[in-house]
């Protein structure tokens, strides 16, 4: 239910048990979502499925986009400051 609700570590969760299941194409379709969403888990993972060929280069690309594309919307000038103040 999490994972339906956006929750990208649920997400990735879902994929890792439809991998154990050898439902690859299920379980790329969730780490997919969920690297899109931000999680490096599931980028690490789509990784992985591409370089044992159950996933293809453009899966994997589409990840990897979706991941970095991610990481720019959180980006802020806040959060920088924010970070950059708890390190003191």
């Amino acid at each position: 239910k999490a994972a339906m609700q956006g929750h990208a570590e649920a997400r990735f969760k879902l994929g890792c048990l439809e991998g154990a299941k050898r439902n690859f194409p299920r379980a790329i379709r969730h780490c997919l979502i969920s690297a899109k969403m931000g999680n490096d888990s599931s980028l690490e993972m789509m990784k992985r499925f591409f370089q044992e060929g159950f996933a293809t280069k453009q899966q994997y690309a589409e990840a990897l986009e979706g991941y970095q594309g991610s990481l720019q919307e959180m980006k802020s000038p806040e959060r920088d400051e924010a970070r950059a103040a708890l390190r003191l």
